[in-house]
């Protein structure tokens, strides 16, 4: 059975205010892993029209399977494997979808929107009756979630100031949907691969969503246009990778 999760991780902003947050951190993170192993290579970037996103920026990238990924896939694969991401975003909305060339079987697809609401849209997607069947939610705190982020942000705030019952008491409120789809049909290995995929993913946003809190007062202050001008100095390539980054 193909596994499909639909995150939604409620965050104390407006939905322009994430918009601008969300470029930051983004920017601010590559920045601070650009020279490092398995980068992204970008083979393709553009305008296009996406039956979901509508006219939309579209990017090709490749990442190199590397260190970064389980061993058990990398087992299976062969030199040069290269895993490829289709990604469309016109925000709110954005698309991606990834494929590994080597397993035809294999998609990763992640469908994101943002909403002025606290998770509470329960068809966000407008899912058919037999994928709601299939679909298994996830309300996501940041204030209490458990990841591997690391306490030193750089003078930002900690999630500690955020009260227990944050979510009835902040008075601007918004929600990042995410709605992740995992399929690989490797017998042995469908489960494990499909799981692990989703732990990733979670794992990823909430971490990615965590320091949009955290490093706010770094660009809560700036309009969109200075936030895109972050990094102006650098070269050409992490420009573009930086700007065609898709939402949490």
């Amino acid at each position: 059975m193909v596994v499909v999760k639909e995150y939604r991780i409620p965050m104390p902003f407006t939905v322009e205010e994430y918009r601008r947050g969300n470029m930051y951190c983004l920017r601010k993170h590559l920045l601070s892993e650009a020279g490092a192993a398995g980068g992204a290579e970008i083979i393709e970037i553009g305008q296009t029209e996406h039956p979901i996103v509508g006219n939309c920026q579209f990017v090709k990238r490749r990442y190199a399977l590397d260190e970064s990924f389980p061993s058990f896939m990398r087992a299976i694969s062969t030199n040069g494997t290269t895993l490829e991401e289709f990604h469309n975003s016109s925000l709110p909305v954005s698309s991606s979808i990834m494929k590994l060339p080597a397993f035809q079987s294999f998609m990763l697809r992640i469908d994101t929107l943002l909403l002025e609401d606290c998770g509470t849209t329960p068809n966000a997607f407008n899912l058919p009756a037999n994928a709601l069947s299939k679909r298994q939610v996830q309300i996501i705190d940041i204030a209490k979630a458990t990841t591997k982020l690391t306490s030193t942000l750089e003078n930002g705030q900690t999630l500690g100031s955020l009260a227990a019952n944050w979510q009835k008491t902040e008075k601007k409120m918004m929600c990042v949907y995410k709605l992740v789809t995992v399929e690989f049909e490797y017998w042995g290995l469908k489960s494990a691969v499909e799981n692990y995929m989703q732990t990733c993913e979670e794992e990823t946003s909430v971490i990615h969503n965590q320091r949009v809190f955290c490093w706010s007062s770094q660009w809560l202050g700036h309009s969109l246009a200075e936030v895109e001008s972050y990094s102006k100095v650098r070269p050409l390539f992490y420009i573009i990778l930086l700007t065609t980054m898709h939402a949490a």
